[in-house]
Formats: C-alpha cells, sequence, structure tokens
C-alpha cells in the first residue's frame, strides 16, 4: 500500500513507493509525508494486501496521509491492486471500508501498464471538469506510446546482487549527480536512500538488493546476473563477417564501463593516421569517438531486455562499424522521423537512461541521433545509417575507407610546439620542421642546399632545435640525422 502525489500532467508516470517499506530519512522528519500534502494538488493511494507499519494514532502511513488529505478536501483517486478476492490484512479490509464510507469510488488494477492508463484517463477527467481543458491529439497519442513502450524488466527486485556487492564509488557519483550535492559530503545511508528511491534498490529485511536496472548500471558484473546483457564485439579485415574475425571481445561489465571498454576496443582496432598542422604533427581518430559513444548509450540505454535471447553486437569491418541492438525503435516510431532529428524521446528504459544521464554518459535525451549526425559530418564522413533488420536497431557508422584524407583534423588537436617556442623559432627552422614532420628527419646537407646557407648557420639552426627539445641528434659523420625528439626513427 502507498500513496503518491501529483499535479495534473497529462502524461502520468511515477515510482511505486510502498509506505511499509519507506527506509529511514537522512534527518528525522516523522511527518515529512504529511507535510508534502501541503504542496500538492490531487492525491493518489495505492492500495495492495499489507497495511503498513502503525507510525501514530494506531495507522500506518498512508492512512495518516489518506485522512491529511480528507482534512484539506483534496481530489482523490484511489486504485486498488488485484482482485476483491485476494486475502487482505484485516487494518487494510477496514481502511477500504473507510474510504467506501467516504464515498470515493476506486479503480482496480492487475499490473503497472494497466495502473496508469487508469490513473491517466481519471486524471484526464478531473482536469477536464475543473479547467475545461483536456489533451491535443499529439499529446494523446503520446500519452499512449509512452506508457505502452515502458519495459517491465528494469523494475525486476532479485535476489541476486546485494548493495554490498555493487560498485559503491559509481553509485556515490550517480546520488552526487541527482542530489547535487558533492560525493565528499555522501554518507553511505544518503546513498542507499537515493537509490532506493530512484528504482535501484529495494529492500526486504533490512537487506538491500539491486533492481534490475541498479544491477545493469552498478553491478560489477550484471552479466553473472543477466547473461544476455553482455557486449559482443568483433574487428573483420573486409566488409563481411567471417569464423576467423582479427580481434574480439565479451564485454561483462556494467553498462558504465561496458562503454569505455568497448570504446577503448575500437580504438585499437582502427587506424589513426598522422597529420601535419602548422609546425605540429598531430594523430587523428578513423571514427569521432563521440559518434561512437552515442551510438553505444543509445544501443545500451534502449535495448529489448526482455528479449534474453539476444545480446548487443559491435562489428567493425574495413568500411564502417556496426552496432546491432536487439528490439525495435519503442513506440513504433519511423526511422525517417529518428533520423529528422524531430521524434519526441520515448524510453524503453527510463530508469536505465536516467542513470547514465546522472553518470554523464548521456545527454538531455531525444538529440543523440541529431549529436551523432553532427559528429560524423564535423570529421568529414557521411550521415550514420539506421536500419531495422530481424526485430534489431542496426546503427552504422561509414568510415573513410582508403580515402583518410577525408578525415578532417580536430579544432582542439594538442599542440607538439607551443607558440612560446615557435616565437623564438627563425624562418628557417620553421621550415626545417615542416620537413621534419613530413618525411621524418632532417640532414645538413639538405639545409645548405635548401638554403643556400654556409654550414655554420645550418649546424646553428639545428642545434638551437636540439637545445630548445624538439629535435635530438642521431649517427655520426655522413650518417648524422635528426629526427623529432623521442621519435622511433
Amino acid at each position: 500500500m502507498g500513496g503518491g502525489h501529483f499535479a495534473p500532467e497529462w502524461v502520468v508516470t511515477f515510482p511505486g513507493i510502498c509506505n511499509e517499506d519507506y527506509p529511514s530519512p537522512l534527518k528525522p522528519q516523522s511527518k515529512a509525508y504529511l507535510d508534502l500534502l501541503n504542496t500538492c494538488q490531487i492525491y493518489l493511494g495505492v492500495i495492495w494486501k499489507n497495511y503498513g507499519n502503525i507510525v501514530e494514532d494506531d495507522l500506518s502511513a498512508t492512512h495518516s496521509e489518506y485522512r491529511k488529505a480528507q482534512e484539506m478536501d483534496l481530489p482523490t483517486l484511489i486504485v486498488i491492486k488485484g482482485k476483491n478476492t485476494i486475502e487482505r490484512e484485516e487494518k487494510t479490509k477496514e481502511f477500504v471500508k473507510e474510504i467506501k464510507k467516504d464515498d470515493h469510488k476506486y479503480e482496480r488494477f492487475e499490473n503497472s501498464g494497466e495502473l496508469q492508463k487508469k490513473v491517466r484517463k481519471r486524471l484526464i477527467k478531473h482536469i477536464k471538469d475543473t479547467y475545461h481543458i483536456e489533451p491535443t491529439a499529439a499529446q494523446e497519442e503520446v500519452a499512449k506510446k509512452t506508457i505502452q513502450v515502458a519495459s517491465s524488466f528494469e523494475r525486476q527486485r532479485l535476489k541476486r546482487l546485494s548493495w554490498t556487492e555493487m560498485d559503491k564509488e559509481l553509485a556515490k557519483k550517480l546520488v552526487a549527480e541527482a542530489e547535487q550535492i558533492e560525493v565528499s559530503k555522501l554518507e553511505e545511508k544518503d546513498v542507499i536512500h537515493s537509490l532506493w528511491q530512484r528504482g535501484y534498490l529495494w529492500e526486504e529485511e533490512d537487506e538491500y538488493y539491486g533492481t534490475a536496472a541498479g544491477i545493469l548500471l552498478l553491478g560489477n558484473n550484471p552479466t553473472a546476473v543477466f547473461t544476455h546483457t553482455r557486449i559482443q564485439i568483433a574487428a573483420f579485415p573486409g566488409i563481411k563477417k567471417t569464423h576467423k574475425p582479427l580481434d574480439h571481445a565479451t564485454i561483462r561489465k556494467h553498462l558504465s564501463a561496458g562503454i569505455d571498454e568497448a570504446v577503448a576496443f575500437i580504438n585499437k582496432n582502427t587506424r589513426h593516421p598522422l597529420r601535419v598542422v602548422g609546425l605540429n604533427r598531430v594523430q587523428v581518430d578513423e571514427y569521432p569517438e563521440e559518434a561512437i559513444r552515442e551510438a553505444l548509450v543509445n544501443a545500451l540505454a534502449h535495448r529489448d531486455y526482455e528479449d534474453a535471447g539476444k545480446r548487443i553486437e559491435v562489428n567493425l569491418f574495413k568500411d564502417r562499424i556496426e552496432i546491432i541492438s536487439p528490439g525495435d525503435l519503442p513506440g513504433g516510431l519511423s526511422i525517417r522521423k529518428l533520423l529528422s532529428g524531430q521524434a519526441k524521446s520515448r524510453s524503453r528504459n527510463p530508469n536505465i537512461a536516467q542513470g547514465l544521464n546522472l553518470l554523464d554518459r548521456m545527454e538531455e535525451r531525444g538529440t543523440g541521433i541529431q549529436r551523432m549526425t553532427d559528429d560524423m559530418l564535423n570529421h568529414g564522413l557521411d550521415k550514420p545509417d539506421i536500419k531495422i533488420i530481424d526485430n534489431e536497431v542496426n546503427v552504422i557508422l561509414y568510415g573513410p575507407g582508403d580515402d583518410l584524407d577525408r578525415i578532417k583534423t580536430p579544432k582542439n588537436v594538442a599542440e607538439f610546439i607551443p607558440p612560446a617556442i615557435e616565437e623564438k623559432l627563425n624562418k628557417r627552422q620553421k621550415k626545417i620542421l615542416k620537413h621534419v614532420l613530413e618525411t621524418g628527419e632532417v640532414t645538413s646537407g639538405w639545409c645548405k642546399n635548401e638554403f643556400g646557407v654556409v654550414y655554420d648557420t645550418t649546424y646553428r639552426d639545428l642545434s638551437e632545435l636540439v637545445d630548445l627539445g624538439i629535435l635530438e641528434k642521431k649517427g655520426k659523420g655522413r650518417g648524422t640525422k635528426y629526427v623529432l625528439k623521442n621519435s622511433k626513427k
């Protein structure tokens, strides 16, 4: 049994709050749940079998809350889980009789999807009767699809992974962002309380366990509980899959670490050509890392986790990267609308998506495809492509192929030669460095011929570059050459 409080919104989503399971507050607030009613416009009471712990006046917290709402004359909506044949505690039966006596009508529901639909229908009627407004056709469509899309997978309560087995440092980071508080100021009880409130932990007999969402976000090895949540990644030599990949791995870490490990694998198995920019030689990536991360995050946040027969696949080919995520686009969303950047956000796994957002892995929902597109175009590559194949979302990032010159040099590349050092160089020394960057080395003979100067001038120019720590001298006599410092040549 539990209570909730809602402002009049067209789309209603809410956590399952059960007052009898409510953990100890961070500060003594015996009537905080009653004080909260003063900020509410509507009271929603959810009743099941148990009455809850007695808090005062021989009443449970929810029963006290209900009576307070009646004193305030708040519009009241009561919903009861299960049929009237379910055996309920005696005090729960008495509570239901009181509700009937107060002449409140109630709705029955069997699952969260049915609950959302019935609550929304009652709220719309109340808003229409009270404020003389009703949702538009577009708002109705969004609401229906939002309710249809949400998966029950992430809300599962499993006695498989306890709080003691979770990544506590990562949990602190998530809570610190959610509560807008410094990590150093968080105590363990604060973290547990916040994770419980947000649906990442659940409690039984003073022991806390991870929900499915909590296990995926904070469990050190979620695949020990859900084997299908591993990421299979492989690099192939050509443009098709073969039975012998060049490299492959199975990633079994929580979502945040899994993203990093997948990116590291891709970086290891893609090209990183060198470019000469001014007096600097810089390394660029074959694919923009930001686009890769965005595609991975979307796959992990929105995949269909209820399909236990499939896993996320990442395949690297000579000309592209394919990231395959189980499940169709949520809510009947079309690929055309998704690629247009105008699609409204519909999350199949809202708790997981919210967690990735709090861990700074995911930005404002609904803009990911546009950011990925911008990153690819800014890198000199084609727009990403999205296809639905065998009820799986296939995101394709096309690479430069054999034309590495397509890749644009990022504007924020690290400088090998700082401006303060460059300022000290004469024109000949700058040209010497460009030659070294292009060919890998320079000799005194090349300098004499190029600039038409005497040996002493050449020697002085090269020696100053050595003293500045830019070049180093290798070899002796006629075999002497100058290369970039720490170069393998």
